[in-house]
């Protein structure tokens, strides 16, 4: 099975992409810095890690990497301070969901794929 995850970074997207890890699982990891990725997990034989913000993907690239995945899981989120909730990207989630699935109805998948979204306590979705 082949996860891509976003938000791979973060304190979720870490954990998450630890655990797929643990379970033989190949994962696909879109990260803004590749810093920001624990050593431990740099170096993972079923590892890719694709440099990149999401929200400055072209539509191509993003079908590209979703193209082969049989799930996507989005670990995004915005720092809960008053720069994280009210500063750019203010939309960050809503806008990253809204492209991950148009590129997953694009590459026509033969069978379905799952899209997995953590959500913030308090934090609304509108489409």
């Amino acid at each position: 099975m082949t996860t891509l995850v976003v938000g791979a970074s973060g304190a979720t997207g870490q954990h998450l992409v630890s655990q797929l890890l643990e379970q033989g699982h190949h994962v696909k990891a879109i990260v803004r810095s590749v810093e920001k990725l624990p050593e431990s997990l740099k170096n993972e034989r079923g590892l890719t890690i694709i440099e990149a913000s999401i929200l400055e993907l072209t539509d191509a690239e993003m079908a590209k990497h979703v193209a082969d995945c049989d799930a996507v899981a989005s670990c995004l989120g915005h720092n809960l301070n008053f720069k994280g909730i009210y500063g750019k990207p203010r939309r960050l989630v809503t806008d990253s969901t809204r492209r991950l699935c148009a590129a997953m109805k694009k590459i026509k998948p033969v069978k379905p794929m799952k899209y997995v979204l953590r959500q913030q306590i308090g934090q609304q979705l509108s489409f």
